[in-house]
């Protein structure tokens, strides 16, 4: 608290940055605000467990007091005339019989959406109603910081590059204007160093899968996997754009395979459905030959004639082993490892996109740094060339 410059000088100015977390009130305080008196008083309330209650609020005076009947606590706060500041009138400040008031009036969603621990810490109770209408008052909250994120990408790009120079990060934007005139935001990629070597030590197959951002400006996730030489998943990149655009103009002549479970969950959708359906379907996915899959393809066309036609439209080289090439040496028929690498960024898919971005990027490095370290005693032994190893980024 400082002294009044333009009065007299015993009279005090509440500073809000260094005052605000545990307000100690004067006669002749002076405000900037009435709602900086307001916020005041709350805090005062929370820091010494008081139910302070408003007895009068216009456009010349505020007045509150403790709402405990018969305590004396009292503040009284008027305009200045001809100024924009407030300055406390009258004051009591002596608190008679209150105790810790657990059940306070001043506790509401609006209130606990701003304060971490109203319960926890600041020793107050709150309904389930008023903790559920906080949380979705504090994700409203977030909007302005997922926006403010956006405009940090590229600046995150800049220091990726600086700091990581053979990192891609690549942003694009949209052929949409924002309301101040400049494009917005369209799609980003990122394949770290570290994932581009260590891809050279992996089986020569990428899982690709999406799953949606629960930020509050949402958006799509999509991840690239790998399988390295111990059949554990290995993260190639991720990207924030459309699935289907991006196998065709990037993938293209790429050897396609489709989800098997994602195969049959789109069959049920267009009606074919059953469990014997669903046993044909993967005899056809798991047969190893030509001649055992044409004998489950007989089979199910046996049970549905529809439904061989429907699955006639779906190459078996993208979904039945005996179709796959023999290049990658893997047999897998789902895409359990990007659905396993999606799993694990379920936190970082809850922040905003800097946020998100960075959560992952720390994922990845200790991922990286225990393979390394685990993978580090091989070095001196006698062990295949194939075997998987991240070299320094």
């Amino acid at each position: 608290m400082e002294s009044d410059s333009d009065g007299d000088s015993k009279w005090t100015i509440f500073r809000a940055a260094t005052d605000m977390n545990d307000p100690q009130f004067t006669l002749g305080m002076k405000f900037a605000t009435k709602q900086e008196f307001r916020e005041a008083v709350q805090s005062y309330g929370f820091k010494n467990g008081k139910d302070i209650r408003t007895l009068r609020n216009d456009k010349e005076r505020v007045v509150v007091e403790c709402s405990l009947h018969g305590c004396p606590w009292r503040i009284g706060l008027r305009k200045v005339v001809n100024s924009h500041s407030w300055r406390i009138l009258n004051m009591v400040d002596v608190h008679e019989g209150c105790t810790w008031a657990w059940e306070n009036s001043m506790v509401k969603a609006s209130v606990i959406a701003k304060r971490d621990a109203v319960c926890s810490k600041e020793g107050f109770y709150a309904s389930d109603q008023q903790a559920y209408r906080a949380i979705w008052k504090a994700k409203k909250q977030r909007v302005g910081d997922d926006e403010d994120n956006f405009k940090k990408i590229w600046s995150y790009c800049a220091e990726m590059s600086r700091k990581n120079p053979k990192t891609t990060c690549v942003v694009k934007l949209s052929d949409l204007i924002a309301e101040n005139g400049q494009n917005r935001f369209l799609r980003m990629y990122i394949c770290w160093k570290a994932s581009k070597l260590g891809f050279k030590h992996c089986r020569p197959l990428i899982g690709v899968d999406g799953c949606h951002l629960r930020c509050a400006t949402t958006g799509m996730m999509l991840t690239a996997v790998s399988v390295d030489a111990n059949d554990s998943l290995f993260p190639l990149a991720y990207a924030i754009k459309g699935l289907i655009p991006a196998f065709v103009d990037v993938l293209h002549g790429v050897e396609h395979r489709f989800c098997v479970k994602h195969l049959h969950a789109n069959m049920k959708v267009a009606g074919f459905q059953g469990k014997a359906l669903k046993d044909a379907l993967w005899s056809c996915a798991r047969a190893t030959t030509l001649n055992s899959y044409n004998d489950s393809l007989r089979k199910l066309t046996a049970l549905d004639e529809d439904a061989y036609q429907w699955l006639g439209d779906k190459s078996p080289s993208e979904w039945s082993t005996s179709h796959f090439s023999t290049h990658n040496h893997y047999d897998m028929l789902v895409n359990n490892i990007c659905e396993s690498f999606n799993l694990s960024l379920l936190v970082a898919r809850d922040k905003p996109i800097i946020d998100c971005l960075e959560t992952i990027r720390k994922m990845l490095m200790s991922k990286f740094f225990e393979k390394k370290t685990k993978g580090s005693w091989l070095e001196d032994t006698d062990m295949p060339n194939n075997c998987w190893k991240v070299e320094e980024s």
